[in-house]
């Protein structure tokens, strides 16, 4: 077991946030004002940025730390710029005094963009790549810190798969196979609009993926299932698995986000698949963390349109979902009970054999889930070309549900349990359920 593994083995959440896209928010009153957010998110993991010739303070540290929230170390000098240097290997020393375990060097190093244009014209890349790399991840680990590969581009200017295969095989001949072992890797989340499961299995589900070319029935690693794409290559190389740190999460790619009432639906479906609620799509244990794209930013900036705070009073509707009613569950036992977070009524024990002269009134009827703050935009987003196709009723309750001979549900088991739907079939009432993240949903009513 490797430091990260012993730091996290018993870590309740995974949940996590990139902070601001700069390094300009570390004061004692951001930490007072950002911190209680995050702890209410059941946040227990940060990104921060952090530049190479200054250090974050190790006061806003020290309260991430006391909130029990475990900081990554992101350096956002790119590779222009030497960072192998020796006040380098000082400032790790000292973020390791303060209790930082894990930092993450560069990023997207199989782009085009991450290099000045005569390093990149020039041959070896990867070779090179690791000649800036290896010192730095050294460094890191011999003071203690989890060195984490830094994330690639999906896809990229240099294949990612290719990237990371040739990186560790390099660091292997050049006798750095226990550097490997203590280091952790990095993956961005990104969607590109695709569902949660897109991609899933990797490789060996997907033979047929190629570099660069979109092969008609084969799924490949652009999306949130980029993990499994480069554990894979981590197991050809090493024959063993590296913690993964997902990036990125909850958004389409760099600067697109989703509509708001979307971006609620898909952060909800990955929550779940984190908490294990839907045990056929799982995330891993491998995966230590999984942050979302961001927790503010400044209204100028091209991340502010990700920002799930726009300001300390404005907020994306996903903050809304997880905040009334769910915080005391999610604080207590590190779980957060999606089902708890919905309207109970008296609907849950109906006697769903009352004869009646016509059991079923209605033709169609589509149900859509309630929650104790109020209706989902985002549910009435994505159905809208389906109700305008049929024209079904549209209601929130199962006891009305019930009159109509069809029943389209919008909503998982942990929604709309499965003996409820079970009850409404005994009635003589079809019933059809839609779940999934937003995209998926709407995917799905369209084939109907």
């Amino acid at each position: 077991m490797n430091a990260l593994d012993e730091l996290t083995k018993n870590r309740s959440s995974r949940i996590g946030f990139h902070y601001f896209p700069n390094s300009l928010h570390y004061s004692d009153r951001d930490a007072e004002a950002w911190i209680p957010e995050l702890k209410m998110l059941n946040a227990s993991w940060l990104v921060l940025m952090s530049e190479s010739d200054r250090a974050i303070p190790e006061s806003f540290l020290a309260a991430l730390k006391d909130a029990q929230i475990e900081p990554i170390i992101q350096f956002t000098d790119g590779l222009e710029k030497r960072l192998e240097t020796t006040d380098m290997r000082v400032l790790l020393q000292a973020y390791a005094r303060w209790g930082v375990h894990s930092v993450s060097f560069f990023d997207r190093p199989n782009s085009r963009n991450a290099w000045p244009p005569s390093d990149w014209a020039q041959n070896g890349l990867v070779e090179r790549f690791i000649d800036r790399f290896l010192p730095l991840a050294a460094a890191a680990a011999q003071a203690g810190i989890t060195p984490i590969f830094p994330p690639l581009q999906p896809g990229g200017s240099y294949w990612d798969l290719t990237f990371l295969k040739q990186s560790l095989q390099s660091m292997k001949r050049r006798g750095y196979s226990g550097l490997i072992q203590q280091m952790g890797l990095s993956s961005y989340a990104f969607t590109y609009n695709h569902e949660l499961e897109y991609g899933s299995g990797g490789p060996e589900k997907w033979p047929n993926s190629l570099p660069y070319t979109q092969n008609p029935g084969s799924e490949d690693q652009y999306g949130f299932r980029n993990y499994e794409w480069l554990q894979s290559v981590t197991r050809s190389v090493c024959d063993f698995e590296l913690p993964i740190h997902l990036l990125g999460s909850g958004i389409k790619e760099p600067g697109v986000p989703y509509s708001p009432e979307i971006h609620a639906g898909v952060c909800l479906n990955i929550l779940e698949r984190l908490k294990g609620l839907v045990p056929e799509n799982a995330v891993p244990g491998y995966v230590k963390s999984c942050s979302f794209h961001l927790l503010s930013a400044e209204p100028e900036t091209e991340e502010y349109a990700c920002a799930w705070f726009k300001s300390l009073d404005e907020h994306l509707p996903i903050v809304d979902f997880l905040l009334p009613g769910t915080n005391e569950e999610m604080n207590t036992t590190g779980k957060t009970d999606f089902k708890s977070n919905v309207k109970e009524t008296s609907e849950q024990t109906i006697d769903f054999s009352e004869s009646v002269e016509n059991p079923h009134p209605l033709e169609h009827y589509l149900l859509l889930p309630v929650y104790e703050w109020g209706i989902a935009d985002f549910h009435l987003e994505v159905t809208r070309p389906f109700i305008q196709k049929f024209h079904p009723t549209i209601g929130f309750s199962v006891k009305e549900a019930a009159l109509a001979r069809r029943v389209t549900v919008i909503g998982g088991e942990q929604t709309f349990p499965e003996e409820l739907l079970d009850g409404l079939r005994k009635s003589g009432s079809t019933v059809d359920r839609v779940s999934g993240d937003g995209t998926s949903i709407a995917t799905q009513l369209a084939e109907r």
